[in-house]
């Protein structure tokens, strides 16, 4: 998960990111300034130096040392040594600040030196004020032999005390970025909340309101949602009512003329007339079921062995004269579906196989947590661009079918939506070297 694709991570990451700027600002204007013209990096000035070394000139010998710590304490540091220490690097700008720092000391012996940056090579190793990690020592002579040694960086005490508030101040940061994220995730858990309300609602149009809680714009929102919802559902019921009274009539005039086609004499126009009656009693049928399983009650899949299951449906196939085979099927392979809707889904496979084929072959496999059940015919197929539109209602891809084939384009239409109902997929493939092959991924039960 990525923080542009999470609402509560992008919205603490915003904060987090304005809480260290704010930081990196407050710590830019509050960088001392050096009252010249030319920058003091974070050293005393010239006169303020040599001021020092005439101090502790003056100054008993046992006396320098309680000197020195008196004036230790700020930005810079000061020490005594009786040696140059090991000479850092030198630039021409350090030469230009020894230059100044020899015209105050008046006749000392002055040396400047600074240490490299160790991220020299991003950042660049030009002398700047306050660089405290890249310090810029002087060395000013005293009288006796003794070096005073000047050094851009705050004194042991100061830098334990920036220590400390360092450490505060990560530990306050981090305590306000908890408190920032668990106000941002109470802040985005309506949202969370309505986005399953709006998967369920996908599921099936009983699902329960959305809560009106959170923010007024999340609640705005919700209830928003809530009354679509409710009218979606009244417009659905309503197709459903006006089908469903269609359908009553259509079956009265149709069940009329099935009577009536009995007193035609010619057998084969009397055939005729029946079949045509009943393929239109049977798309009324599959029409209704279709409008009618947004409003129907919510399923209640169960186990079922599929060895015995696939076994009868198979065998009902047989006694009729179809060609249908049945693999081998462990016997303790289940899946979790209802019954009835599985049946009529492996049924309507099976007889839009032998619709457009001779045979078709019917097998079960697991799939890690789920179960394949496959259904092979050895028809014609379907092409390649035309499978991802399989199982839409009224979608026929044979030109040459006609009322001898049968079928309106919803036998897989059912299929589609008899499995949605079971949680369950159905995927199309092409057969080599021919036909179509279907497969149908029911999840396993929980043992």
């Amino acid at each position: 998960m990525t923080i542009g694709s999470n609402l509560s991570l992008r919205l603490a990451a915003i904060l987090l990111i304005g809480f260290i700027l704010l930081q990196l600002l407050i710590a830019v204007v509050a960088l001392p300034a050096s009252s010249d013209a030319i920058p003091s990096y974070g050293l005393p000035r010239p006169e303020e130096a040599a001021a020092i070394a005439d101090a502790l000139d003056r100054a008993p010998p046992a006396q320098r040392e309680a000197l020195v710590e008196a004036f230790d304490g700020g930005l810079y540091s000061l020490r005594l040594a009786r040696a140059l220490p090991a000479r850092w690097r030198s630039s021409d700008e350090l030469e230009d600040l020894a230059r100044r720092y020899r015209s105050a000391a008046r006749g000392r012996a002055v040396s400047v030196d600074g240490r490299r940056p160790r991220l020299s090579r991003w950042i660049g190793d030009d002398v700047r004020p306050a660089r405290f990690l890249a310090p810029i020592r002087v060395a000013i002579g005293l009288r006796e032999g003794e070096i005073l040694l000047l050094t851009s960086q705050p004194s042991d005490e100061l830098r334990a005390y920036l220590q400390g508030r360092a450490m505060i101040g990560a530990l306050g940061a981090l305590a306000l970025l908890g408190v920032l994220m668990l106000a941002v995730r109470q802040t985005t858990r309506p949202l969370g909340a309505l986005s399953r309300g709006v998967r369920r609602f996908a599921d099936h149009l009983d699902a329960s309101d959305l809560p009106v809680t959170g923010p007024r714009e999340v609640r705005q929102l919700a209830m928003a949602f809530n009354d679509m919802k409710a009218q979606i559902r009244a417009l659905i019921t309503e197709r459903t009512r006006v089908l469903g009274a269609i359908a009553h009539d259509l079956r009265t005039y149709m069940t009329r003329l099935r009577l009536r086609a009995e007193f035609i004499d010619d057998a084969g126009h009397r055939d005729r007339a029946v079949r045509d009656l009943d393929e239109m009693t049977a798309l009324v049928n599959d029409t209704l079921f279709l409008a009618d399983r947004d409003t129907a009650p919510p399923t209640r899949p169960e186990r079922v062995l599929l060895g015995p299951t696939l076994g009868e449906i198979v065998d009902a196939h047989i006694e009729f004269g179809d060609s249908v085979t049945l693999l081998s099927v462990p016997e303790d392979l289940a899946v979790t579906a209802t019954p009835l809707a599985l049946r009529r889904v492996l049924d309507n496979l099976i007889a839009n196989g032998l619709r457009h084929g001779t045979c078709v072959t019917v097998a079960a496999q697991a799939h890690g947590a789920a179960v394949d059940i496959v259904v092979e015919d050895d028809g014609p197929g379907v092409p390649a661009e035309a499978l991802s539109r399989l199982g839409v209602p009224f979608q026929r891809f044979d030109p040459s079918r006609s009322r001898e084939t049968g079928g309106a384009g919803l036998g897989l239409a059912i299929v589609r939506a008899l499995a949605g109902r079971d949680r369950a997929e159905v995927f199309f493939e092409q057969r080599a070297p021919n036909g179509l092959r279907v497969v149908l991924r029911y999840p396993r039960p929980c043992s």
